[in-house]
């Protein structure tokens, strides 16, 4: 099987390797009529597929979507789950509440082969499977990267999009369990499942362009294998705790060092000749269990807790899976209009109201925390004014709370002067002091010289490239999950003055807890934690 995987990846298209000045031949969505089941729609556009064989387009480059309206309504992750380790994979989920909560309308329009759009239905989660174009390279992910992922994108065609992830800090060396994403990988599913309000879709996408060696025939072949594989019946998945055990659990880097990291940012802090006011670090937690961990399963239990947060998973051919529940926006963009948020602090959640209520306002009026959280609103201001004609902070703080803890929070809107700035945006905002610290490079070099280990996707943007939209999360509250490894659990924590090294640790602990407590993953009595920690 990874045999052949590695055959496929060799033959998928690379759209980076592309002209970003020259424009795609065709951008296309065609809609067919509704079915009412997933094996229906399969069927529909596998005769739509055989259709497409006969008449070949003329063009020498495009993109082609088939999508096939589902009257039931069905799980985008239930989906993914029922097509087991066909890879590459990924998935996809926006925050359910927050069209409330900010105004955003997220109504898609989708057309039908007449160009009528006359029905919308709220996109809940995207899953996919295959490539129809990949966008990955090791160098740092640049404007060019962006134009060439832009080129097979219009606003025209809404749900044409490239699903992807790009590195905390691409000049870092890529440790092995890191290489099969490169320094960025992106791409536009083959197969894809939508789960709307109300109903679903089932869609394949063929991209093609002679320029890069892969023609319509290569295209629509290995269109064809992929859809050999998918599976049309579907599951429901129990969302419950697996009951796991843990083998054994490691930190990198474990409680001793951790002290001498902190110690050592405070210090840097309080130098008056250092430029250095926070610094965010990191902890890699390995876990090994008793038997191997579904990543997808995995993530269908943290939807649990999934309110108000982003699911994502990504996973290229040959590698783990990058799989998490972030709270954190790092920007939303529709047309011109842009928004970003400021998340800072961390707090337990309450065993009681009268609790709860007690440990919001102990957030709200720490002097250490409103340092933490003022200098990520203020940075993250000062990046969107840049770009913007008009920027808006309110609320400027507040509480947001999340199942199982609580942040300072502040929303952040403005408009771009032209779209162009979308990459702009997207290289200043990234990373923010929530993940990295102030200043930028100071932190970032800090980081560096400190952490013993590969961040990879983690902390850095995940999310997804559209025509007239874009919406990336920070890749926080997440985990790479590698076959016959366990997972690698990451967290962190932002060093201001005043921080206490224990303190951040437990931190750690309370981030951490939404992986390991959804899955029951308890250590054996006769094992020994301690005896475990990883000593460099």
């Amino acid at each position: 099987m990874f045999g052949n995987e590695a055959r496929r990846v060799v033959a998928w298209m690379n759209g980076c390797e592309g002209d970003p000045k020259l424009p795609v031949g065709s951008i296309e969505t065609r809609t067919l009529t509704v079915v009412p089941s997933p094996s229906k729609a399969m069927e529909r556009l596998n005769v739509a597929i055989r259709e497409l064989k006969c008449s070949p387009p003329p063009l020498t480059s495009g993109i082609l979507r088939l999508q096939v309206p589902i009257e039931e309504q069905i799980e985008a992750i239930e989906w993914l789950h029922a097509q087991h380790d066909n890879l590459p994979r990924c998935f996809f989920s926006g925050r359910r509440s927050r069209a409330n909560r900010n105004g955003f309308n997220l109504l898609m329009d989708i057309g039908n082969e007449n160009g009528d759009t006359s029905f919308t239905n709220n996109l809940v989660g995207v899953a996919g499977v295959g490539s129809a174009v990949f966008f990955q390279q090791l160098h740092p992910f640049s404007y060019h990267d962006w134009r060439s992922i832009k080129r097979f994108l219009s606003p025209k065609c809404p749900l044409i999009r490239a699903y992807g992830a790009i590195r905390f800090d691409a000049t870092a060396n890529i440790s092995p369990e890191w290489k099969a994403f490169g320094s960025f990988c992106f791409m536009v599913p083959q197969v894809e499942f939508d789960e709307l309000e109300g109903s679903s879709m089932l869609a394949t996408t063929i991209a093609w362009d002679n320029a890069l060696s892969w023609t319509w025939d290569e295209a629509i072949r290995s269109l064809e294998t992929t859809m050999q594989q998918i599976a049309s019946v579907v599951v429901k998945l129990k969302k419950e705790a697996s009951g796991e055990s843990i083998l054994s659990k490691t930190h990198v880097p474990n409680k001793t060092h951790w002290d001498l990291a902190v110690k050592k940012a405070l210090q840097a802090i309080n130098t008056s000749t250092s430029e250095l006011v926070k610094v965010v670090l990191a902890r890699s937690s390995r876990i090994l269990t008793a038997t191997n961990i579904d990543p997808i399963a995995w993530l269908a239990c943290l939807q649990v807790e999934g309110e108000d947060a982003y699911q994502f998973c990504l996973q290229p051919p040959n590698g783990p899976a990058f799989v998490g529940n972030t709270p954190e926006l790092l920007f939303h963009r529709k047309w011109l209009s842009i928004s970003s948020e400021a998340l800072a602090a961390t707090r337990a959640r309450g065993e009681s109201r009268a609790l709860d209520l007690q440990i919001e306002h102990d957030l709200l009026s720490s002097p250490k925390d409103h340092l933490e959280f003022t200098v990520v609103r203020e940075n993250i201001q000062n990046k969107l004014e840049s770009v913007c004609d008009r920027v808006v902070v309110e609320p400027k703080k507040t509480v947001r709370k999340l199942p199982r803890i609580q942040h300072l929070y502040a929303q952040l809107t403005g408009n771009l002067r032209k779209e162009d700035d979308e990459f702009e945006i997207l290289s200043s905002l990234h990373p923010t002091p929530a993940v990295c610290g102030l200043p930028k490079e100071a932190a970032r070099l800090f980081i560096s010289e400190t952490e013993m280990f590969d961040r990879g996707m983690y902390a850095g943007p995940v999310g997804w490239f559209g025509g007239g939209e874009s919406e990336f999360a920070v890749g926080i509250r997440s985990a790479l999950v590698e076959k016959d490894s366990g997972a690698l659990i990451y967290a962190g924590a932002g060093i201001v003055e005043g921080s206490n090294p224990s303190s951040e640790w437990d931190e750690l602990e309370l981030k951490t807890s939404q992986c390991t407590k959804l899955l029951q993953l308890e250590v054996p009595r006769h094992s020994n934690v301690e005896n475990l920690e990883i000593i460099y």
